[in-house]
């Protein structure tokens, strides 16, 4: 759709919402529009806006944090787990 349904203006570009009346121009648009910000909200990219916008930027480097180890698979945890116990053995001695 090159205009918009509610006010007419023309569409600029490849935006999904008029930029005077916030209304999507196509239900296409809005279902694009949605699918984009669930995949941005799964990305390094997306995390480092929701850490940006925070007014307590540490509290939200956390809690992206404890998101990232609560979706990391059991056995991913396993290996990062070995690794430190590994390196903290080779490391104890030295001192």
């Amino acid at each position: 759709m090159k205009n918009c349904p509610k006010c007419g203006n023309a569409r600029l570009g490849e935006e999904f919402k008029c930029p005077s009346c916030d209304v999507f121009y196509s239900q296409l648009d809005e279902l694009l529009f949605e699918e984009q910000q669930k995949q941005e909200q799964h990305t390094f990219a997306g995390a480092l806006k929701r850490i940006r916008a925070a007014d307590n930027r540490g509290q939200a480097v956390r809690a992206e944090l404890k998101t990232v180890w609560r979706n990391t698979p059991l056995k991913t945890k396993i290996v990062i787990w070995t690794v430190i116990a590994f390196v903290f053995v080779l490391v104890v001695p030295i001192f």
